[in-house]
């Protein structure tokens, strides 16, 4: 679908801007993946530092779509679609991702947060565009969740759960792991 004929709901984006309506607040960062989705950052209250958390809703085009906060489960099941056929591509990716993950530094300042630019997500997506199947995900879409994912995880000491997912993820891809503790490794911790 073109970019110029997508249209969003507009009580929840104006053009510029996405916003929540309950709590009513702007997005302080959206990204927009080729796909249309839009990805965007709301303030978040958890961690070491609840100044730099921030909540990932996404909004897919549609005039009568909501923001929702997307489940890992969603990229996770993505990749596992596409594994079949490119086991070893993914298994690149995902290595890629445990290797950003352990040198890439959490948001220190709400301003270096505010004015973050993906690192990532062109790479990825240039050296791997052969492998984006119809019907499933954009893998920008994959990329950026990841990435921003990283960040926000390493805001916290001893947080541990998303790299957990990727490794997981990279043992399932290397028939090390059952595909059902992929899922329940990407499903919200119960409290």
């Amino acid at each position: 679908m073109p970019q110029s004929s997508l249209v969003y709901n507009s009580k929840y984006y104006d053009g510029v801007h996405l916003w929540q309506l309950s709590p009513k607040e702007c997005a302080f960062k959206t990204y927009k993946i080729k796909d249309g989705t839009l990805v965007a950052l709301f303030q978040g209250k958890r961690g070491a530092n609840p100044k730099i958390d921030f909540k990932l809703k996404i909004l897919i085009p549609g005039s009568d779509k909501k923001p929702i906060l997307p489940p890992h489960t969603y990229w996770v099941v993505d990749l596992l679609l596409k594994n079949p056929e490119y086991r070893k591509e993914l298994r690149e990716i995902i290595q890629y991702y445990i290797d950003y993950y352990d040198r890439v530094t959490p948001f220190t300042t709400v301003k270096e947060r505010s004015n973050f630019k993906l690192e990532t997500v062109e790479e990825i997506t240039k050296r791997y565009a052969y492998i984006e199947q119809d019907y499933t995900l954009s893998l920008d879409y994959v990329a950026t969740v990841i990435e921003l994912f990283s960040k926000n995880e390493k805001a916290t000491p001893g947080a541990y759960m998303f790299r957990n997912l990727l490794v997981t993820l990279k043992k399932y891809i290397d028939r090390e792991k059952h595909y059902t503790e992929v899922l329940g490794a990407s499903l919200p911790l119960q409290r």
